[in-house]
């Protein structure tokens, strides 16, 4: 069965060839297998039908489409090439059974080169090394299929094949020859051309060049031997090549000799060593040879200069790159007489002598000598016993421009006649005797002075050199200095006055003068002239000078000394104005005070700082550096009737370290405006009652100015966070100062900022700026207002905060001031706050309990509020604004997640007011009653308590502000009266009139304050726990002239003052705060 299913496939099959008629299945084969050919070669076509049997096919041949070979049953071709025979071939099958059914090859394409290639041979390298082999490759470019034939000679030998028809194209050689080789390929074979010959060869020794005398330096004019050596290179005879830098031609023996070297010959040389025309070595490494262009010069060093009694000195001869020399030494007795041979040809270079002479060396070196130049001479001395010492006559350290001096060289010996050598400054001339006498000395004389003798009978035996003699010379003519003991003197008494030369030195006689300057000094009586003092009980001007040498030097005069005596007035200096402390940058006044009478003076001063004073009673000086700190001063005065009598200087004064600068301090009072309520800034500063007068500033914000700076950054010595964030703007009144440390703002209804400062003398002298201190206000108005989302006071450190600013401005910043007061005033939303528009958005608060506001780039400040920030538990939603009376208000307890809770207790100052399962307290029409502080409990935790405000809904009448104006105007005017005619009236019954108002601004005002705290960060802990305290001031009564008011006034004032607000609900609500001002009786 299954063979029936195959031949019905088979007859199938076959069926659909017959049908189609031919296919293109036969393959044509071409040997050799190239597509480059070459004329002359033999190639043979074979058409494969690949029917599995050929006698069932006729073959035919075609050549670029024309047939060449007939249709017959010889499938195989065969050919010899021409050059035109290039082209395609294929071949055709036909079925013997049906001549409708045939196969056509594929086609093949030949090129026909007219040339016969040739060979090429390569060899990896040049030359075998010892031990090694060398691969040889042969190879026809463009073609393959080849087979190789390989050849080998000597230059001594024919050439031999080594290898016949190799199929491959490479041998492995290890010895040396001449090397070549061919292809073949086909059949017959065809062969290409030989390729060129490749030398190949064994390595011979490397020769190396040497130097015949291992000299590291040849100098010019020296023989010398360059020498090609091989080692181990036998008894084979050599040629040899040089490579050289000279443009002589080398020899061709081994031996490079020059007789006579210059600089023409420095450089490499090279060599090698040839044995026949293909046999050589390498070349050799090159051998650098350095010529000098000069002839070397030794130098003869000694141990010593100078031979000791009975001793020798070492002599050492040395050339530079010393190699093989030899040393010849020579001697002369005198410069003028001859060079004498001690020693010649000598190897040792060291040679020791015991005579004193002039020495010098030369080296020689080499077959025929090359000699160096001689050295330099070097002179050596004999040294006898005795000594020479060189004296000054007089013998004064210093001596002056001008005097007289003679320097003496002396020899302790018996006969010995002797001549001097000097060692001397200034020496043009050798003097030959012994002393030098300088008639009129300068400043080039000065120097060193030493003498060495010698035995006229023997120059070169002499004494040591004597030590040196320092002699100094001034420029300059000295001058006398004159100082007294005192320049006054009582009645009876003298005065002590001492005459001295600068710079000090010795031998000087002192003459003194008084009155004009004559020629004629004072008589021996009056003057002690050696030891340069003289006591004067006369008044007059005095002088002096010094003299000493023969003949006389003198020195020049001394400044004139006026003595005079002492009135019995004293003079005194003080300090105006004599305030406690004084500050850098202020100009104070000392007075020069003459206790006694009317008489007229004339003023000296005397200090130890660099002012200029002038010579009056009166000297203004302004405090620029803190180096004038503890300066001293002096005044005295002269009778303008008797010059010489003078009041003598007064005790010192000493200016006190004064202070870099000053700070005053602002507080505000109270911090939180209700309405209504005035605001009291206080200005503090360091002793107040010194002459101090204030200055009162409004702050406004500035927002470009700042933006560039980084708000935790110092610029010029303060913090960005004052008057570089704000402008200041004078409040009204204070354009000239006040006297009062205190000033009340009225009528303020929203935040604001204020600063102070203090000023003094003439010209004013201005203290820093204070720091900016703040008064809040919840009340929202609409050119600026911060809402805050969520919108309440408690939020979980957790949680995100946004702080939103709105308003008549595109540009805001938010500012802050914590609970704790430990990061002072922060903006910009900078550390863990991003700021978004007009939004700052807060993350991770903490520490979050603060107060916040908004700033405007048009200068306005928004309404404040509180932020608590809660770490976990639970706290309270409340209001964050006052709310207004008669609207609704829900406050809840809430947990950190959106959990709904129940049975919750609310608290109000402390008092449970609701405790049951509702979760939330209602207060459906709010009023003045519920203000208070809030909290509430879940589950045993408690939130912090927040304060819930409460706004009245009616704005007050105008009408009604008239009225309380002038009411208050009335009570402020009339009570100081009232108080102050009942106070007269119980000294005098009548009460005629009342002082001018103008003294309220001539005298100072002291206020006192009912609870006003330190600073703001207490106010804020104050408003955070409800207190909230109302001040009023009262100004005490001024000092008429005739006596101070009595104590019973002062008691009688200081009782009047308002209560603090209570806290319970039957007092006054927290946030009706009185008004107050300064009130002045005179």
């Amino acid at each position: 069965m299954g063979l029936t299913v195959i031949c019905a496939l088979s007859l199938s099959l076959l069926n659909t060839i017959l049908c189609y008629g031919h296919a293109e299945d036969a393959e044509l084969t071409v040997e050799p297998s190239s597509s480059l050919l070459f004329t002359g070669e033999s190639i043979t076509f074979t058409c494969d039908t690949r029917d599995g049997n050929d006698i069932d096919w006729f073959y035919s041949f075609t050549w670029n489409g024309q047939q060449i070979v007939s249709f017959s049953t010889n499938k195989s071709y065969s050919l010899k090439l021409t050059a035109n025979l290039s082209g395609v071939y294929q071949c055709i099958g036909r079925h013997k059974n049906s001549t409708d059914f045939t196969k056509h090859s594929n086609n093949v394409s030949l090129s026909v080169s007219a040339h016969r290639p040739a060979a090429t041979l390569r060899a990896d390298r040049t030359s075998i090394p010892a031990g090694g082999t060398v691969k040889l490759t042969c190879s026809v470019q463009g073609s393959a299929g080849w087979k190789y034939d390989w050849f080998r000679r000597t230059p001594d030998s024919d050439e031999t094949t080594m290898v016949t028809d190799g199929v491959q194209n490479f041998v492995t050689i290890s010895r040396e020859g001449i090397y070549r080789c061919r292809g073949r390929r086909g059949n017959p074979a065809f062969f290409t051309n030989h390729s060129d010959e490749h030398h190949i060869e064994k390595p011979l020794p490397r020769p190396f060049v040497t130097l015949q005398h291992n000299w590291t330096q040849i100098y010019r004019g020296e023989a010398i031997t360059v020498r090609c050596e091989i080692q181990g290179g036998g008894d084979t005879e050599w040629t040899y090549e040089w490579r050289t830098p000279s443009s002589h031609t080398p020899p061709s023996h081994s031996e490079y000799r020059i007789s006579s070297a210059s600089v023409s010959y420095s450089g490499d040389y090279w060599c090698r060593a040839r044995r026949s025309l293909h046999s050589s070595t390498e070349w050799s490494r090159a051998f650098t040879l350095s010529v000098s262009s000069y002839t070397p010069r030794p130098t003869v060093t000694a141990d010593k200069r100078a031979i000791p009694v009975s001793g020798n000195v070492t002599l050492t001869c040395s050339v530079e790159n010393s190699a093989q020399w030899k040393y010849d030494w020579f001697r002369r007795t005198s410069h003028s007489s001859g060079a004498q041979t001690i020693r010649a040809g000598e190897a040792d270079r060291v040679i020791s002598v015991s005579q004193g002479g002039i020495y010098h060396c030369r080296g020689g070196r080499g077959d025929s000598a090359f000699f160096t130049e001689d050295s330099d001479s070097v002179t050596i001395e004999r040294r006898v016993s005795s000594r020479a010492v060189v004296t000054l006559q007089p013998n004064w350290p210093l001596i002056f421009t001008g005097e007289t001096i003679t320097v003496r060289c002396r020899v302790s010996s018996g006969n010995t006649e002797w001549e001097f050598e000097w060692s001397k400054p200034k020496s043009s001339t050798v003097p030959t005797n012994n002393q030098c006498t300088i008639v009129s000395a300068s400043v080039s004389d000065s120097g060193n002075y030493r003498c060495v003798g010698k035995d006229k009978s023997d120059l070169y035996s002499s004494t040591e050199w004597s030590d040196f003699v320092t002699l100094t010379v001034s420029a300059d003519r000295p001058t006398a200095d004159l100082r007294a003991e005192n320049r006054a003197f009582p009645a009876g008494g003298s005065v002590a006055l001492t005459c001295s030369v600068s710079p000090s030195s010795s031998g000087w006689n002192y003459y003194w003068y008084r009155g004009k300057k004559t020629s004629d000094p004072l008589t021996t009586q009056e003057a002690v002239h050696s030891s340069g003092q003289i006591s004067v009980s006369q008044e007059g001007l005095y002088w002096c000078r010094g003299g000493r040498g023969d003949p006389v030097y003198y020195t020049n005069y001394s400044d004139t000394v006026s003595i005079h005596k002492i009135v019995s007035n004293r003079a005194v200096v003080t300090l105006q104005p004599n305030w406690p402390k004084i500050y850098r940058g202020e100009t104070i006044t000392l007075q020069c005070e003459i206790q006694g009478g009317d008489t007229e003076w004339d003023y000296e001063w005397t200090t130890t700082g660099s002012y200029q004073l002038s010579n009056t009673s009166e000297n203004r000086i302004k405090l620029e550096s803190s180096s004038h700190s503890g300066d001293y001063f002096w005044c005295q005065g002269r009778l303008k009737s008797a010059q010489q009598n003078s009041t003598g200087w007064s005790a010192s004064f000493k200016l006190s370290q004064f202070y870099i600068t000053a700070q005053p301090v602002l507080t505000v009072s109270p911090s939180w405006l209700s309405p209504g309520a005035s605001v009291t800034l206080k200005c503090e500063v360091e002793h107040p009652s010194a002459g101090w007068r204030f200055s009162w500033y409004k702050a406004v914000p500035k927002l470009s100015d700042i933006s560039r700076y980084n708000p935790y950054q110092s610029i010029r010595g303060r913090w960005v966070g004052d008057q570089y964030r704000y402008s200041y703007e004078l409040l009204p009144g204070s354009s000239s100062g006040t006297e009062q440390d205190s000033y009340i703002v009225h009528g303020q209804t929203h935040t604001a900022g204020y600063v102070c400062r203090a000023g003094r003398g003439d010209p004013v002298f201005y203290t820093q700026y204070s720091e900016e201190k703040f008064v809040w206000s919840g009340d929202v108005h609409p050119s600026a207002s911060l809402t805050v989302s969520p919108d309440r006071v408690q939020h979980f450190i957790s949680e995100d905060i946004s702080l939103s600013c709105e308003g008549n401005s595109t540009e805001w910043r938010v500012r802050r001031f914590p609970k704790d007061g430990s990061q002072s005033y922060f903006s910009y939303c900078s550390y863990l706050r991003t700021l978004t528009g007009s939004t700052c958005n807060l993350r991770n608060h903490y520490p979050g309990d603060a107060v916040y506001w908004c700033e405007s780039d048009s200068g306005e400040f928004s309404n404040t509020v509180n932020i608590t920030a809660v770490y976990n538990g639970v706290i309270l939603v409340s209001p964050i604004r006052p709310v207004i009376e008669g609207d609704s208000v829900t406050l809840r307890c809430k947990l950190t997640t959106e959990k709904s809770l129940f049975q919750v207790a609310f608290y109000k100052n402390g008092k449970l007011i609701q405790n049951d399962d509702r979760g939330k307290l209602d207060v459906s029409a709010v009023s003045k009653s519920d203000e208070g502080f809030y909290k509430c409990e879940y589950a045993g935790n408690e939130s912090p308590q927040s304060w819930l405000s409460v706004k009245s809904s009616h704005s007050p009448s105008p009408m009604w502000l008239i009225i309380g104006l002038v009411t208050g105007v009335i009570v402020v005017i009339l009570l100081p009266l009232l108080l102050w005619c009942w106070y007269r009236k119980s000294k005098n019954p009548c009460c005629h009139r009342l002082v001018q108002s103008e003294r309220i601004s001539q005298s100072p005002a002291a206020h006192h304050t009912v609870n006003q705290d330190g600073n703001q960060e207490q106010t804020y802990s104050s408003l955070l726990h409800g207190d909230v305290s109302v001040y009023e001031s009262f100004r005490g009564p001024e000092n008429t002239g005739n006596g101070a008011w009595t104590e019973e006034y002062r008691n009688t004032l200081s009782q009047i003052q308002l209560k603090a607000v209570g806290k319970t609900r039957n007092q006054e609500a927290p946030g009706d705060v009185s008004d107050y001002c300064n009130v002045n009786p005179l």
